[in-house]
């Protein structure tokens, strides 16, 4: 699935332009679902609503019914958010278990995308 999502950032990319956190994580202790986590500057409180459209229709386009159900939220956050700044820490590409991050426990997380991270 993480390849799938690697062709949904691209295609982002290619419409909006570059996206600074592309990421899933599993956060739910009771629920085994992914968070998609997403930030770009283009993706402004103005176009949030928009931004989330997108991104759906992105991931209903690439993955199977079965994969999409794995998905529980969608969640897009400015670049400002200590969230996001925490999640720039790692790499593209880096995977990590049971870490905490601004107070929320990440059970699983796979960072697609993380840009500028310091």
């Amino acid at each position: 699935m993480i390849e799938k999502f690697k062709q949904i950032l691209d295609r982002i990319e290619v419409v909006r332009g570059e996206v600074a956190v592309f990421a899933l994580l599993k956060m739910d202790e009771f629920v085994d679902k992914w968070t998609v986590v997403f930030c770009a500057s283009w993706a402004t409180d103005v176009n949030r609503a928009e931004v989330f459209e997108m991104i759906r229709l992105k991931i209903i386009e690439i993955l199977t019914p079965e994969e999409v159900g794995e998905i529980a939220r969608i969640a897009i956050y400015p670049k400002t958010e200590h969230f996001i700044q925490e999640l720039m820490r790692y790499k593209s590409g880096d995977t990590f278990e049971n870490a905490k991050i601004n107070g929320n426990t990440v059970h699983y997380a796979n960072i697609i995308k993380s840009k500028n991270a310091v």
